[in-house]
């Protein structure tokens, strides 16, 4: 008898019945069989062996990052971009934690030289597909951490231009926002005051406005300029942010026409790029961000960024937005207020001993509202609000 057979067992009566429980037949195990014993587990210890080989090249690259460097310039994805993310993570670390024993990277003029050129080669290529643009938008970011500005704003003013794509753009204008920002940090002894553990100097040590831009480069000024003046909104306020790190008397007066842009955070940036460079000009434009900041919800009237630029393209295709849109669209307005409303309050502190009475009123209205009834979900901003309540509602 064959194991896959019948089996009988006899009752007590002589006859013979089937056996109730039979063995299924032998198969060959399936492919997805396979798949699951064998190759499922193979990823997951690839996948562990790859993060291990990550931090065992993060914890010894302060020797090999020209090795990073060269593996950067690879056309292999599988090498260029776990050595651009190492890269970035030692660039933040010694940020954080300044090196002793040798020189920072970010003060390393063959790692300024070497991804600048990187850069520019991209920049130059006509494929425009999109694995180059992440890499360019990515390289772009990345200069903005390096300490080189003699190398590394050219080839920004030429990310920046209208005739790359505008992730690329957005992303050059961020870099230069952050070299420029660690200027105006230092000019206004910001960040020497910090570093000493002290704390920030009042607006008035600051030695506001500047006289001179932080940023001295023609071209790189040149397109900030005129990004401020874009189609795209999310450029324009991004070149209001950037501007106000830049400084300088020709910066604040492309800020203060800014205070006019039809988007609500382009106007917002101007203002409070205007209040960190100490000008009471924006005090308007922070009373009514801070007056409309209470308002709802509304999607109608707080478009989600996507139809705003759909609108100013032309675009007449209009649907009734879903629920999730709905919902996503009153996160990121939630989002957006509440960053622009804090914001605003720093600058209302920061401001506050040269603004003029009848400012100081309307300001103490609605600060009062918005530590009451403040309607997004942050409550740091009610909290935000009580604590400047305390600093000027004072007799």
């Amino acid at each position: 008898m064959t194991p896959n057979s019948q089996h009988t067992v006899p009752e007590s009566n002589g006859s013979q019945v089937s056996r109730p429980e039979e063995l299924p037949p032998v198969t060959p195990p399936s492919a997805g069989f396979i798949v699951q014993l064998f190759l499922i587990p193979a990823l997951i210890v690839m996948a562990v062996v790859a993060v291990w080989a990550l931090f065992g090249k993060l914890a010894h690259s302060e020797n090999d990052w020209t090795q990073l460097i060269t593996d950067i310039r690879s056309n292999n994805e599988l090498r260029r971009w776990p050595a651009a993310e190492v890269l970035a993570q030692l660039l933040r670390n010694e940020e954080l934690s300044p090196p002793i024993d040798h020189e920072p990277l970010a003060k390393n003029p063959v790692v300024a030289e070497s991804l600048t050129e990187l850069l520019s080669e991209s920049l130059a290529s006509t494929s425009g597909s999109d694995e180059d643009i992440r890499h360019q938008e990515f390289l772009a970011r990345m200069l903005g951490a390096l300490d080189a500005d003699d190398k590394t704003l050219p080839v920004l003013a030429e990310a920046l231009t209208d005739s790359h794509d505008n992730v690329v753009r957005k992303s050059s204008l961020m870099a230069i926002a952050l070299i420029a920002g660690r200027h105006f940090d230092k000019a206004t002894g910001y960040s020497d005051a910090i570093a000493a553990g002290l704390d920030a100097p009042a607006m008035s040590e600051r030695h506001l406005p500047l006289e001179a831009p932080t940023i001295s480069d023609p071209a790189v000024l040149e397109q900030i300029r005129r990004a401020a003046q874009d189609p795209d909104v999310i450029v324009r306020h991004l070149a209001a942010y950037t501007l106000g790190n830049v400084s300088g008397p020709e910066s604040l007066k492309i800020l203060r026409v800014m205070l006019s842009d039809s988007n609500r955070q382009a106007r917002a940036n101007a203002a409070i790029g205007l209040a960190r460079n100490g000008s009471v000009d924006a005090v308007p434009t922070l009373i009514q961000l801070l007056t409309s900041s209470l308002k709802p919800f509304n999607f109608e009237a707080d478009a989600a960024p996507e139809h705003e630029i759909a609108a100013e393209s032309g675009s007449s295709l209009k649907s009734e937005p879903t629920p999730l849109e709905l919902q996503q669209a009153e996160t990121r307005y939630h989002i957006e207020e509440s960053q622009i409303a804090r914001n605003c309050l720093t600058a209302v502190s920061d401001l506050w001993p040269q603004i003029d009475p009848e400012s100081r009123t309307m300001l103490l209205t609605v600060v009062k509202k918005i530590a009451d009834e403040f309607p997004g979900p942050d409550a740091g901003i009610r909290q935000q609000a009580a604590d400047l309540l305390t600093k000027i509602d004072k007799p």
